[in-house]
């Protein structure tokens, strides 16, 4: 039998403003989608020697999200504890997208690639400290038997954020570009740069402005303690079905920023695009990320009515055969019909495992735990391109440019299968009907 978790949200609202708690997922994600899947290849390709590009961008990613892991870990726990008139979360998510900003613009004008790798820290950094409070606003807010459609919405706000940081920076950072070709490629990178920093700011305070998160008092001193063991205690034995869905998580991403980090250099060598790689990332991401839409809806008003473990095996099934097909693809029709068919599978699979997660997490600490599934996200984000990294470039050495990036897709679907696997022991909370909470 699973022990039974204690998951009462700090408040009981009549109401809960889906769109508001939502919206800087839209914002996050225009900017992460820029960020990984082109403007740090396109930023990697500027200041890197062509041979090395690999281990370039992989020590670049690597950089970047052992700091994001590591602010979470600290952000998360202080924000339970905080007493601020502006609620427990908001004044994280202020203070530390305004503090991301400039480092932005910066990231995208250096010429020196040890200030880009700062550069990029610095973004870590600072957003993280948002972001790591901002996760735990759904297990805070929203009732568990909701937690399927709230899901729902943050994966909308991420679906349509990530097609628009595509849209953007794959607009811009092709050569030649699809838009603004008379300007120089300097003023491009400063055009994507500020815009991503107007995202920012605009849904930042959408969801600031919208939470109208209460005052936390706690009701003894003792609720205020921080401890050490905190930050650093991320065993979870105490939460076993947590610790399920956090672990088979952090190996689909391992699959997935494989996939995700070579994606351009998959298209400029393999397929053979060169300059247009980055519009054609775009183009399958874009793909991806409309079908994902779909899926995104399908399993989230499906989440909170059926198993999520058989929704998350479906989906995790269909995304193997994509690797298949992607791995064999010889043009770029087959790249892009594989891109239609993972993203339905995408979207289903990111907003049911969100809402498994929340459901499963204790909501006293609830920036804590999100946190630690934070890390499921991150660290991935070291270990796979480590990996690939390295091995594409020797695979390319010996056997011929593009050879490479062919082959490391095929780690794709054996990390998925593992997920999945994991899976298999974590059981479920089951809940009664749900009551109308939502606008």
């Amino acid at each position: 039998m699973m022990r039974a978790i204690g998951i009462i949200p700090l408040v009981q609202p009549v109401r809960v403003n889906y769109w508001a708690i939502s919206a800087f997922w839209l914002g996050v994600s225009v900017h992460w989608a820029a960020f990984l899947t082109i403007a740090m290849q396109a930023r990697v390709n500027d200041l890197a020697p062509e041979a090395a590009r690999g281990a370039y961008l992989a020590w670049l990613a690597a950089a970047g999200a052992l700091i994001s892991t590591v602010i979470e870990l600290i952000a998360g726990p202080i924000s339970d504890r905080s007493v601020s008139r502006w609620g427990r979360r908001r004044p994280f998510i202020v203070w530390g997208t305004m503090l991301s900003l400039p480092f932005i613009v910066l990231f995208m004008t250096t010429q020196s690639f040890v200030l880009l790798i700062l550069y990029f820290v610095a973004i870590q950094l600072f957003l993280n400290w948002a972001n790591g409070p901002y996760q735990a606003v759904i297990p805070d807010y929203v009732p568990p038997e909701r937690h399927g459609l709230a899901s729902a919405y943050m994966g909308m706000m991420t679906l349509v954020g990530t097609l628009l940081g595509l849209a953007l920076a794959g607009a811009l950072l092709g050569e030649p570009p699809l838009i603004l070709g008379a300007l120089s490629r300097s003023t491009r990178l400063q055009i994507v740069g500020w815009s991503l920093v107007g995202f920012l700011v605009a849904t930042m305070l959408w969801t600031v402005l919208g939470m109208r998160e209460p005052v936390w008092r706690p009701k003894h001193p003792d609720e205020r303690r921080l401890r050490f063991a905190h930050f650093v205690n991320i065993s979870l034995n105490d939460l076993p079905n947590f610790r399920g869905v956090v672990v088979s998580r952090f190996v689909f991403n391992m699959g997935f920023y494989t996939a995700l980090f070579f994606l351009e250099f998959y298209l400029r060598d393999t397929i053979g695009l060169k300059g247009a790689a980055p519009q054609h990332a775009f183009g399958f991401m874009a793909t991806a990320t409309l079908t994902g839409v779909l899926g995104n809806w399908l399993a989230g008003a499906l989440a909170d009515r059926m198993s999520k473990k058989q929704i998350i095996y479906t989906c995790v099934g269909l995304m193997c055969i994509c690797a298949g097909l992607f791995l064999s693809a010889a043009s770029l029709v087959e790249v892009y019909l594989t891109g239609a068919l993972f993203g339905v599978a995408w979207g289903a699979y990111a907003a049911v495992d969100w809402a498994f997660a929340s459901n499963l997490v204790p909501p006293r600490e609830s920036g804590r735990y999100m946190a630690i599934w934070h890390i499921a996200m991150t660290i991935p984000q070291v270990i796979a391109p480590l990996i690939a990294g390295p091995l594409g470039d020797w695979l390319n050495a010996e056997y011929g440019t593009g050879v490479g990036w062919r082959w490391i897709f095929l780690l794709t679907p054996i990390y998925f299968l593992g997920s999945a696997w994991l899976l298999k022991p974590v059981q479920e909370r089951q809940f009664g009907s749900a009551s109308s909470h939502d606008l």
